[in-house]
């Protein structure tokens, strides 16, 4: 248990004194943080407020016992916090310009960009996938179960390899016959 720990128990007490002791120990360093991560006071204040909230939340139950200092928690709390804010703001921004974009009759400037890279990674795929199908049938099995997460004890046994060294060679004169198989075609 942390000596801070004492501010989590005034907080299951709800000691004013010592929540106004919070606001005034640890408000300012919130402040600073999100004023230097692209935050208004505005933000800075609901975001501490809200880091407080969750640190009732916690105080609420009664097994919960701080191991580190409050700031530490605070700081991680309300950090946390901004940063799903600021990845929200950007999504909701991207949204509001993509409808936009629709009722004005606008087209994306990347989407022949992007149509271009979806054509070419297409591309890409099918002589991957003519490639693989062009290995022997221990190459095509030992990379399909590889990809399916098996342990390399489990794969080594599955295919009857003498150990996991010798697996490993196989894997990767597999792969190295792929990558020349791919670049052939």
């Amino acid at each position: 248990m942390h000596p801070d720990h004492r501010y989590i128990e005034a907080l299951r007490r709800n000691d004013a004194p010592v929540i106004r002791q919070l606001y005034e120990r640890f408000a300012a360093q919130a402040r600073l943080w999100v004023l230097r991560n692209n935050g208004t006071a505005d933000d800075a204040r609901d975001v501490f407020q809200e880091a407080l909230m969750a640190l009732f939340e916690l105080a609420a139950d009664p097994d919960f016992v701080l191991q580190c200092p409050l700031g530490a928690l605070l700081h991680r709390i309300y950090s946390r916090r901004w940063i799903d804010r600021l990845r929200q703001k950007g999504r909701d921004e991207a949204v509001r310009k993509a409808e936009e974009r629709r009722y004005t009759g606008e087209a994306a400037p990347d989407a022949a960009e992007a149509a271009d890279a979806a054509l070419e990674q297409a591309a890409e795929n099918a002589r991957l996938a003519a490639a693989f199908e062009r290995l022997s049938d221990l190459c095509r099995q030992l990379l399909r179960l590889l990809s399916d997460g098996l342990t390399p004890a489990e794969l080594a046994r599955e295919l009857q390899l003498n150990s996991v060294e010798t697996l490993y060679r196989r894997k990767n004169a597999c792969i190295q016959r792929w990558r020349a198989l791919y670049f052939e075609s």
